[in-house]
């Protein structure tokens, strides 16, 4: 008799209808581990996403198999209620990443309605667990997977589950490689065991993978990592198979991938990538302020000059989705008009700031933590942008109104074609672009397809472009871009509609986030008019290495974070 699992991919509803409007990513992390339990004779599986199906659509299965981050934990919670009420006898399971950062936060019971917890790496335990539970052995509550599994090992996705799901998500998604070099403070990828380094996934079982959305007709893929450039030469290697798989097959493909500022200063490889397919990057900016990038060690942004740098790595033809930040302790009083300043010089056409976040076990989270400035609040990630766990230095309603000014200025249209503009000149005034013959990241006619199947989505869009034409002054400034579109395309043979589609989607998207926040939407807290100025970067902060790398290491952050507060600590 066949034993049956689920896996349920349960995302926050808030954060999955105002990130995208129905464009949504494939779950990699059930079609990685079903390719491992498929090993185990008489097994079937099924794939669950709430953003797409109602949970009246989920079946009886002997095992659920949940997973999620942080802020999914409400979400996952009712589901669960839900699904337990309907089927009590089911054995039900959560693992990913919630779990651990729940472990490291000390708040691992708040999941203890799971009859098993999983912490660590899926690929090492699931094969086990699973024959445990077809077999009804005795199994611990809490399975802490130490061991870290070697991403170089893997074996391709499950396709059979591909094929049956494939065609309800926006494109494709390979991991590619795990783990970064650098030390970020807020950043929890440095504290996972052996994760400050790349771990690269074989480029067979990469071209592997692309050979199979490719014959389904996805060609564009999201290349999912924390850092795509963590190891260059394997990088470069990766680029230089597929553009060599690319000639021999004919084959067309637009990639997206994660990666850092430091690519800048790589043209060989910024080459090599634009040839290979890339056409978009997520970088974490941050801020165009040094201060405020040294207090948490992001050392790899001020050892470039953001602003150009940014423009090179653009005139190859890429658009840059930058991470931005409000909430340093080092913030300037005009943070707001900086950070303005900087997405229009640098012509970015994309990016949005979030508040500064501490995520479980970073240092960033021990800082505040020693320093009595943790609080409790939903963590100011995806749609959240506006809510954050951490007393900041500065009061409340000066986070509100700086937030507000920069949405508000943001949104203009003057200001959005004069970010545009500056895009296309970092193109037109360098001799660096690629010009190649892709499928283009942004697909209008496949957003329009899926947009169809998915009524809240379809209402999502009409509501989206509804706001953005309402504005006469709105309607001004797209007109105004068209006409510069059209007469740049024509005066310099180069094909920026693809740019001007993703501008105005961006554009669309934050008016579509942020028009009807109040001020009582902001969950955020302040220290208070009587701290401690002293206890900026406590004692027991500079003693804690409980981390998985060289205490040298840690010493160099923590050194910067110092440095980068010492004068306003003198100045309080």
């Amino acid at each position: 008799m066949s034993f049956k699992i689920t896996f349920i991919h349960c995302a926050d509803p808030i954060i999955a209808k105002t990130q995208m409007f129905g464009v949504n990513y494939m779950p990699i992390w059930a079609y990685t581990l079903s390719s491992y339990i498929k090993s185990i004779p008489d097994i079937t599986v099924e794939l669950f996403d709430n953003r797409i199906e109602p949970e009246s659509d989920v079946n009886e299965s002997d095992v659920f198999l949940f997973t999620g981050i942080n802020q999914d934990y409400s979400a996952i919670v009712s589901l669960h209620k839900n699904l337990k009420s309907r089927f009590p006898t089911s054995k039900y399971i959560i693992g990913g990443p919630i779990c651990w950062s729940f472990s490291v936060a000390g708040k691992i019971n708040d999941l203890d309605m799971f009859d098993h917890i999983v912490i660590g790496d899926g690929e090492n335990s699931i094969t086990k667990i699973t024959k445990k539970l077809k077999n009804n052995e005795t199994l611990e509550k809490i399975i802490d997977n130490k061991e870290k599994f070697q991403l170089s090992n893997s074996i391709p996705m499950d396709k059979e589950l591909l094929d049956k799901t494939y065609d309800r998500y926006y494109g494709g998604i390979i991991e590619v490689s795990r783990g970064c070099p650098f030390l970020c403070e807020f950043c929890d990828i440095r504290i996972q065991l052996d994760n400050n380094r790349a771990h690269n996934k074989s480029i067979d079982v990469i071209l592997k993978e692309l050979d199979y959305f490719i014959s389904k007709g996805v060609n564009q893929i999201l290349f999912a990592c924390d850092n795509f450039i963590g190891d260059p030469k394997w990088a470069e290697a990766v680029c230089d198979a597929i553009i060599k798989w690319k000639e021999e097959k004919g084959n067309t493909v637009s990639l997206y991938t994660w990666l850092t500022i430091n690519v800048g200063n790589l043209d060989r490889l910024l080459k090599k990538l634009r040839l290979a397919g890339f056409d978009m990057f997520f970088i974490g900016v941050e801020s165009f302020g040094t201060n405020q990038l040294l207090e948490t060690a992001k050392i790899q942004n001020v050892k470039t000059t953001m602003i150009e740098t940014l423009k090179t790595i653009q005139s190859y033809g890429f658009i840059v989705v930058a991470g931005l930040i409000f909430g340093f302790d080092s913030d300037p009083d005009d943070v707001v008009y900086v950070t303005l300043d900087g997405i229009k010089e640098s012509g970015l056409i994309s990016g949005d700031p979030s508040l500064l976040t501490a995520l479980p076990g970073t240092p960033l989270y021990k800082r505040m933590k020693y320093s009595k400035r943790l609080r409790d609040g939903k963590l100011g990630l995806g749609g959240f942008k506006y809510r954050t766990n951490i007393k900041y230095l500065k009061k409340e309603e000066s986070i509100i109104h700086d937030f507000k000014l920069f949405v508000d200025e943001y949104n203009k249209g003057k200001y959005q074609l004069d970010r545009l503009t500056n895009f296309y000149k970092t193109i037109i005034d360098r001799d660096n672009f690629v010009k190649v013959e892709e499928a283009n990241y942004i697909s209008v006619s496949k957003l329009f397809k899926i947009v169809l199947k998915n009524y809240m989505a379809l209402f999502s869009v009409i509501k989206r472009f509804t706001r953005l034409f309402l504005s006469f002054d709105r309607i001004v400034y797209i007109t105004k871009s068209i006409i510069r579109t059209v007469h740049y395309n024509k005066k310099y043979q180069i094909n920026f509609w693809p740019y001007f589609k993703f501008w105005l989607f961006n554009w669309s998207n934050s008016i579509v986030k942020y028009s009807n926040v109040k001020p009582e939407d902001y969950d955020i807290g302040y220290v208070g008019d009587d701290f401690n100025y002293e206890d900026l970067v406590p004692e027991e902060y500079l003693s804690d290495r409980d981390e998985p790398i060289p205490a040298t290491k840690i010493d160099s952050q923590r050194k910067l974070t110092v440095k980068a507060l010492s004068n306003l600590k003198k100045a309080n």
